[in-house]
């Protein structure tokens, strides 16, 4: 006996004129039915105060999840650069693990490159393969804008590059891995940490790691906190000097880092590892003898899929009224640059 006020779909279908079967079709946008079918019951449907069954919607999901999905559809990843200037996917990590998650739920995903597309054509590929779903790894550079008609479209985006549109965004929880570095730094009787990153890196992760190294310095005393050291040009032939400067001046124990060149900076400014220990922020491979933080880009991809595959279901498109940010915890990986925990 269905509650009283509790609207089914079987009233839905009795008020539209249709059979329950169509109802269910518009109200997961499915492309099988004209639009204008889908609009006018989803319009009657919004009027009569329909809301899912979250019950039916869990026994759904758990059904889905406990057998091998069938083909559901493509998704896309829109590459930030031309296929013409590269040979690989940006980004691979993101994407393996993406890849292997559409795999589990029955999607496909394909690349595509904005730049040799652009908006307007990218637009029309997309609706004539009937891709719904899509990826946007990080941009080329910070603040970027992605100028494109998102109203058909459920669209999830990597990091922080992208200022508009704001797309809801997956990305590693960026203040988190730097209070925990310095953790364990601390803890391993390190008392001097230096900070070193580029401009650009700190723009991109909307300074989020810088973030995380200051917060942590209001627990420590005013002789141990030690200036961030920002890289400007990221040159081989000035910022040696710069870094050595700012090394003599600060005399760092151990320096977080998120710049992947640092290591040869260091060399090039006469730093050695015995001079002070060294933790990464972004490691990409755990067995490099490297210490620091590996940000779990498999799992990013992974929850990327995750985010866009319930939009498609819930039916939400175009640019969310509200943002949402979904943060996934780093790995600590020990390495030869640090001092051993048992030592």
């Amino acid at each position: 006996m269905a509650l009283k006020g509790y609207v089914r779909q079987k009233d839905i279908a009795r008020e539209a004129g249709v059979h329950v079967t169509t109802v269910s079709m518009a109200l997961k946008d499915d492309q099988r039915l004209a639009e204008s079918t889908r609009k006018r019951i989803r319009a009657i449907a919004e009027k009569m105060g329909y809301r899912p069954d979250p019950m039916l919607s869990a026994i759904t999901v758990h059904r889905n999840q406990s057998k091998r999905s069938h083909h559901q559809g493509t998704l896309a990843w829109i590459n930030p650069v031309s296929s013409e200037n590269t040979d690989k996917i940006a980004f691979p990590e993101y994407f393996r693990g993406a890849k292997d998650r559409c795999e589990e739920l029955g999607y496909k995903l394909e690349p595509l490159y904005f730049p040799d597309l652009g908006g307007q054509r990218l637009h029309g590929v997309l609706k004539a393969r009937n891709i719904r779903g899509l990826l946007i790894p990080p941009q080329t550079h910070s603040r970027f804008h992605l100028e494109f008609d998102w109203s058909d479209f459920s669209s999830v985006c990597f990091g922080f590059t992208l200022s508009w549109p704001l797309l809801h965004l997956v990305t590693n929880a960026q203040y988190h891995s730097t209070r925990l570095s310095m953790r364990l730094l601390l803890s391993r009787g390190y008392r001097r940490l230096g900070f070193i990153t580029s401009r650009e890196t700190d723009e991109r992760t909307d300074q989020n790691f810088l973030a995380g190294f200051l917060a942590e310095q209001q627990n420590l005393s005013r002789e141990q906190c030690l200036p961030p050291h920002i890289l400007e040009e990221t040159t081989i032939n000035e910022e040696p000097k710069r870094i050595r400067q700012w090394f003599d001046k600060h005399k760092p124990d151990a320096i977080i880092y998120h710049f992947d060149t640092l290591p040869v900076f260091l060399e090039k400014a006469g730093i050695s590892e015995d001079a002070c220990g060294l933790a990464s922020l972004s490691l990409t491979d755990r067995d490099k003898g490297v210490a620091g933080i590996f940000q779990n880009d498999f799992l990013i991809g992974r929850k990327a899929v995750d985010v866009v595959v319930d939009m498609l279901h819930r039916n939400e498109r175009g640019i969310p009224e509200h943002r949402f940010h979904f943060l996934v915890e780093s790995d600590w990986v020990e390495g030869r640059t640090i001092r051993n925990p048992y030592s």
